[in-house]
């Protein structure tokens, strides 16, 4: 197995950073979202304004002055698909809230329109999970398993650990937290329904 290094590890929140920061999020937001320290973002910030040679943003306000200027317009969604071998990444960043239940659902049809019999919905990024969205991944996962296809939540953020539970999500859909695990239980899991199906077709 692959080591991920430091290096690696800080080239990925570096990008995760620029992502929400080229959307113009505040850095406060940008924290709260990626579950880091605000020195941290702002540290990212002013070296991506050095090789921008932009103007740097107003970053000087203090934190409650920083908290009022958050508001509900700064509420986003963005979904981005990573195609790996043998399965795919469904990465979802922002808030899963009523706003964007039809964002989600297209997400999902092309998932399943794809060549990937396992995919992963990766949500270290979720900062919010609504009741209807929560019952469009619940439907997801019926729908993948109507085809004999493998969906999983990697990752879920301390966020929204609370609501897998409410919404009985933590039950229903599988959950892992490193890619390996779950591609060591969706091949064994596939493996399972087609032995299942052979057995059928031979009985």
């Amino acid at each position: 197995m692959t080591n991920v290094s430091a290096h690696e590890e800080s080239e990925e929140i570096y990008h995760r950073i620029y992502r929400l920061y080229k959307r113009r999020i505040t850095p406060h937001t940008i924290a709260a979202t990626l579950n880091l320290p605000i020195r941290t973002v702002l540290g990212v910030i002013g070296r991506l304004e050095k090789k921008s040679n932009a103007p740097p943003p107003d970053l000087q306000k203090n934190g409650a002055e920083n908290d009022a200027i958050q508001s509900k317009d700064e509420e986003f969604l963005d979904i981005y698909f990573y195609p790996k071998t043998r399965y795919a990444i469904l990465d979802l960043v922002g808030a899963l809230s009523d706003t964007y239940n039809e964002l989600l659902e297209n997400e999902i049809q092309k998932v399943l329109e794809s060549q990937f019999k396992a995919v992963a919905m990766r949500m270290s990024d979720v900062s919010f999970l609504s009741q209807s969205a929560a019952k469009i991944l619940l439907a997801g996962k019926s729908r993948f398993a109507a085809l004999e296809r493998y969906l999983a939540l990697l990752d879920p953020s301390p966020a929204i650990e609370s609501d897998l539970v409410k919404y009985e999500i933590e039950n229903a859909i599988p959950i892992f937290g490193t890619e390996r695990a779950f591609e060591d239980a969706a091949y064994s899991k596939k493996g399972n329904l087609f032995t299942r199906h052979q057995r059928q077709k031979s009985s």
